[in-house]
């Protein structure tokens, strides 16, 4: 496995005044199932390990470690703007800020981490989005957030990170209703297994997104599948709470 810091990157978001990036796993200093570049603490590896990689992270991609702006995501649909009031708990799975300077994380090892970025009104946002944050909205929740601060909805543009693609998304049939009964039978979001039926999230979080006013062109849905490329990324589905997490960042210049 190569030791050097890798960035999956979109093409729909700007790069003359914002820097983005999806890490992939190497490069850090984790061991084990979390080798290399784990980036979250939550499931029990070495906090001085998780420092280490997110501070050369940081030094990277060219921000200072303060900047970084992550919450504990709970798989709901809340959204907050840099800078308001926190409550307690603090938990929010969306972040959004008009301002240069936060850098905005979204963990994910399997869901959807999503960034968005409206270049014209410079309003920037991220989402952790797993089934139950794409059935319930989260991502149409962080574009009216963004429409907040200025932002239009047609000229923001999204990028999927690397999560878990529709071959390997094998769920229950109540989880099928939980789709179904939000979005109809959208083509493409429900695919036949050969066990159980198997969701595709990238078709979901369109549907999603388009509803709230985000233009077609605008949305990159074709990021790698985590759980298919166990030497690229972590995944939640195979390697359980051993494994690592990704984090996904987006920022102004």
């Amino acid at each position: 496995m190569s030791s050097a810091i890798k960035l999956h990157t979109s093409h729909v978001l700007p790069r003359e005044g914002f820097v983005h990036g999806f890490p992939e796993r190497t490069g850090g200093v984790s061991t084990g199932l979390r080798s290399s570049l784990n980036l979250g603490k939550r499931w029990g590896d070495d906090e001085a390990n998780v420092e280490e990689n997110r501070r050369r992270l940081a030094e990277y991609a060219g921000y200072a470690p303060e900047q970084l702006q992550i919450m504990r995501h709970v798989h709901g649909t809340a959204v907050w703007k840099v800078g308001e009031p926190l409550p307690e708990p603090a938990e929010f799975d969306g972040l959004v800020t008009d301002k240069v300077g936060p850098v905005l994380g979204a963990f994910a090892a399997d869901c959807i981490p999503l960034l968005f970025a409206e270049p014209e009104a410079r309003v920037i946002g991220s989402a952790h989005a797993g089934w139950r944050g794409t059935v319930n909205g989260v991502a149409a929740n962080v574009v009216k957030r963004m429409v907040e601060l200025g932002a239009r909805a047609d000229r923001i543009r999204v990028a999927l990170g690397p999560s878990i693609g529709p071959e390997c998304f094998e769920v229950g049939p109540e989880v099928v209703e939980q789709f179904r009964a939000a979005f109809g039978d959208v083509p493409g979001m429900v695919v036949r297994g050969p066990n159980k039926d198997h969701i595709d999230l990238r078709v979901a979080t369109r549907t999603v997104l388009e509803r709230a006013g985000v233009t077609p062109e605008h949305i990159d849905t074709s990021p790698p599948c985590t759980k298919c490329e166990p030497d690229r990324f972590f995944s939640y589905r195979r390697d359980g709470q051993e494994g690592g997490v990704h984090m996904g960042f987006i920022a102004m210049r």
